[in-house]
């Protein structure tokens, strides 16, 4: 394969997750959001405050990738 077919295969990848990583945050956002009116201070809290730091830090991390990826060349085979 190609070496521009493999770079258009990855960016598809890492766009995929990134757009999980990111709607991670979201779901878990609001779950936060419910536990924090439902139970004040259950012990889910901080599990799920720890997921969505989690979850952000992954997002970083596959924009990374994806900054990499955009700075190879895709010529050649």
């Amino acid at each position: 394969m190609r070496k521009r077919f493999y770079k258009e295969l990855w960016s598809l990848r890492f766009a995929k997750m990134l757009q999980l990583e990111e709607q991670s945050v979201l779901d878990y956002e609001a779950l936060l959001e419910e536990s924090r009116r439902r139970f004040k201070a259950h012990p889910i809290i901080p599990h799920l405050e720890k997921l969505i730091l989690d979850e952000r830090r992954h997002a970083r991390l596959v924009q990374e990738l994806l900054r990499i990826l955009e700075r190879q060349p895709d010529t050649g085979s």
